[in-house]
């Protein structure tokens, strides 16, 4: 990690931050405001994950654990979709009061941000004057105005992989022109990049037809968390850090869909041929170094004393064995994810803890000594929080955060590369 500030802000950051001070004037912070790094991945799972860290390949989890808190984090069951408990996480609501209940809606259209009902943990923090940053969250697009930038999750759908340009793509609108050159188009993901993570010397030209799928399909989630990736440094090294700085990485998850045949071959009743479980075989634990190496990296571009939080919207298991059948796609996850944090104002606590994907937002606004709203679904987790601080900042309440979200009526229902979505979660067996 860096120390201290930068003190670089861009006028794009500055107008928000006033706007959301003016809002804010009579919410007066009593605290100086801390620095949160909230890294979501998407499907960790800590039955994957312990073995790797005692193995000593995930150092930068492992030191986050030891310094602060582990914690089994309850999803919401039984049908554990990911842009559902993505909303609950950044709301701390049901999805009856957030508004987001699938994938797509019953028009078949794929649901985006006009369709939350509730607002997310950062609208509520640059109301109370504080500077935010969010990055490739579910159902981001299109983007709408935050007290500093907003990058949605069409991000990886770049026009070196020959797509459209999308409207909406990030707030404010000119950022997306800089950070296009900090993406990353599968196109221009060589070779060696991907090797480390494949076994044998014959996957650029395999004998079985399913190697060469993988490996394409393997590409494109590399190049995607790249994207993220290479665009979060960017963001982070060019500007002042955000008071909360949120990360959202996909690729674990749609390895795990992937490749947990190959991983694990007891688990499902497929013919795989020798050349596809060998290509494979290592893939997920691979792919979980790589995600702590990327969170290694941004790590090293904040403040130090920010508050560091890693969080996962699920677990995830082999396929669902049921009198139908081998059950795929969200019969995958597992109730229980992740949650661990260390810094400033995080307990070092060496039990496991447990929690719900509905306390994220009411903690979240407790370590920001924000009022949570007593509409929320969740409670603050506040045997996770040092108990001084506690002491210095007692939880307050008011009854709701609900005054409208800033959504503009001519923004758009529907982007050019919805349908490259929804051809994506077909195959990952999320929709029909």
């Amino acid at each position: 990690m860096k120390a201290g500030k930068r003190t670089v802000i861009t006028y794009s950051l500055l107008i928000p931050a006033m706007v959301a001070l003016v809002l804010g004037a009579g919410c007066a912070r009593k605290h100086e405001s801390p620095k949160v790094v909230f890294l979501g991945i998407d499907g960790m799972e800590w039955r994957v994950a312990e073995p790797l860290i005692e193995q000593g390949r995930l150092p930068n989890i492992a030191a986050i654990v030891e310094r602060g808190v582990k914690v089994d984090l309850r999803s919401i069951g039984p049908e554990m979709k990911s842009p559902i408990i993505w909303t609950t996480i950044a709301t701390g609501k049901t999805p009856r009061k957030h508004g987001i209940g699938d994938f797509v809606s019953d028009e078949k259209q794929l649901f985006n941000s006009l369709g939350w009902k509730a607002r997310a943990v950062w609208d509520i923090l640059g109301e109370y004057g504080h500077t935010v940053g969010v990055i490739n969250w579910w159902l981001s697009w299109p983007a709408q105005p935050v007290s500093g930038y907003m990058v949605t999750d069409r991000i990886a759908y770049t026009a070196g992989d020959g797509y459209p340009e999308i409207p909406e793509l990030t707030a404010p609108p000119e950022l997306a022109e800089e950070l296009a050159s900090h993406t990353r188009p599968v196109s221009r993901t060589p070779d060696s990049e991907i090797a480390p993570f494949l076994n044998g010397d014959t996957w650029d030209a395999p004998d079985d037809c399913m190697v060469g799928e993988g490996v394409k399909s393997f590409r494109g989630i590399y190049a995607a968390d790249q994207t993220v990736l290479g665009v979060s440094k960017h963001l982070i090294e060019s500007r002042e850090q955000p008071d909360f700085l949120a990360i959202y990485f996909q690729g674990l998850d749609v390895t795990c869909h992937r490749f947990w045949g190959e991983w694990d071959p007891t688990s499902v009743d497929l013919q795989m041929s020798d050349e596809l479980i060998e290509t494979f075989s290592d893939l997920i634990p691979r792919y979980y170094e790589r995600i702590d190496a990327a969170i290694g990296e941004i790590l090293e571009v904040v403040d130090e004393n920010s508050t560091v939080i890693i969080c996962s919207d699920h677990g995830f298991r082999g396929p669902f064995r049921s009198p139908e059948g081998l059950k795929l796609g969200i019969w995958m996850h597992r109730e229980i994810g992740v949650l661990a944090a260390a810094g400033p104002g995080i307990a070092r606590l060496s039990k496991r803890m447990t929690g719900s994907v509905f306390d994220i937002t009411p903690t979240l606004l407790a370590l920001y000594d924000i009022p949570v709203g007593r509409d929320m679904d969740g409670f603050v987790l506040s045997e996770i929080l040092e108990e001084g601080f506690m002491a210095s900042r007692p939880v307050s309440y008011v009854p709701t955060h609900e005054n409208g979200r800033r959504v503009r009526s001519d923004q758009p229902e529907a982007s050019a590369v919805d349908e490259a979505i929804k051809e994506k979660l077909r195959s990952l067996g999320y929709i029909e």
